[in-house]
């Protein structure tokens, strides 16, 4: 009993650990799960595993229902602002500490270690590719109010055209002898910006918001 009782406590102190590596990351990167948020996850489901050993003869069935658990917990960090979605990748890097905290309470701590490191460099590096990726393929929403003259539409979309932005979709809406209209453009950061100053110097373009 006592070996077993040692055994738990070396694996709450690894799960300790690795979630920390983890957790100082997303506190560096001040996202919202940050290091305690983490350390907790990853505690916690060491130590449920722990127990499912050895308190059940099905380990497996509190595995299983852990997964789910922890699928709540991250979705509450999935929030939409706007026509962005934001916390996905919190989400993901909660199941991916939990995951790492089984893998420690079932004894596989090299397994724990590696996936550790692997989280780590994807958060470190990947993140630098995202920006780069961002930079490259931004999405916006152009709102724009113009005068009701087709010639000023055709006129709006040489912008982005000229812009070399791609237009996904347009929605069109006719008010008070005007025209509302909303443009979704995918494109490089810097082409975004060239569409913005040109409608905002079209004499096409009584008003825009982006």
């Amino acid at each position: 009993m006592i070996h077993h009782v040692n055994m738990a406590a070396i694996k709450l102190i690894a799960a300790l650990l690795l979630g920390s590596v983890i957790g100082l990351e997303r506190e560096i990167s001040d996202k919202a799960a940050g290091l305690r948020t983490n350390i907790l996850i990853c505690l916690g489901a060491c130590l449920f595993t722990i127990l499912s050993e050895f308190f059940t003869n099905d380990p497996a069935r509190i595995s299983a229902q852990l997964v789910s658990g922890i699928g709540f917990l991250g979705a509450g960090a999935i929030m939409r602002e706007g026509d962005k979605v934001t916390g996905l990748t919190t989400a993901a890097t909660i199941w991916m500490v939990a995951a790492i905290g089984m893998a420690v309470g079932y004894g596989h701590f090299a397994l724990g270690v590696t996936a550790t490191l692997i989280a780590l460099f994807v958060q470190l590096v990947f993140t630098q590719l995202d920006i780069w990726i961002d930079n490259w393929r931004e999405r916006y929403t152009f709102r724009i109010v113009s005068k009701m003259d087709d010639q000023a539409l055709t006129e709006i979309e040489s912008v982005f055209v000229e812009a070399k932005l791609r237009v996904m979709r347009r929605k069109l809406m006719k008010k008070n002898s005007l025209y509302y209209s909303e443009w979704y453009t995918t494109g490089g950061r810097v082409n975004q910006s060239t569409a913005q100053k040109r409608l905002l110097s079209s004499p096409a373009v009584l008003e825009v918001t982006y």
